[in-house]
């Protein structure tokens, strides 16, 4: 069953990229937000702001790992999701969708050894919705859990918590 919030898929392959790559440039901007807000406890340089989404996304994980590993393991899981979303958007993106009229469209690799292959509208919009939920998925966490934890991080809460577990 499609979710109310998703963009439908009108057929047209050139609509459906556009959506994709705003929704792809949505979920970074998300991605930068969360480097951003956890900057007290790893510091987001403008250095790593200019890193490939990939490791961005794979250095949030590391700093939310420091954070609180087991109070955030679901935004690890979604974050681990967020790589292959964008590996797939990669693909798509840097590759070339070329028409044979009547019959479809194949998608050149922009990667070396890679066969042609058909791509459709309705894989675009698929993605560009799975992308859409994940932005979604990141924002969660930021509303109030993640704050929490940085201030607990910051007055030593977590260390107190720990202590008395012993």
């Amino acid at each position: 069953m499609r979710d109310p919030s998703d963009t439908p898929d009108n057929g047209k392959i050139v609509h459906q990229l556009g959506f994709l790559t705003l929704y792809a440039a949505y979920l970074e901007e998300k991605i930068d937000d969360l480097l951003l807000m956890l900057d007290p406890i790893d510091c987001y340089t403008e250095d790593k702001q200019r890193w490939p989404i990939s490791k961005r996304i794979k250095h949030a994980i590391g700093v939310i790992r420091k954070l609180d590993p087991q109070a955030f393991s679901v935004l690890v899981s979604d974050l681990t999701v967020c790589l292959d979303l964008f590996e797939e958007r990669n693909e798509l993106i840097h590759g070339r969708i070329y028409s044979k009229h009547d019959e479809g469209h194949i998608l050149r690799s922009g990667r070396r050894n890679r066969p042609d292959r058909e791509v459709t509208s309705g894989e675009l919009n698929s993605l560009a919705n799975e992308i859409f939920h994940a932005r979604l998925a990141i924002d969660g966490p930021m509303i109030v859990d993640i704050p929490k934890a940085i201030l607990e991080k910051a007055s030593g809460t977590n260390e107190r918590r720990d202590s008395k577990k012993e």
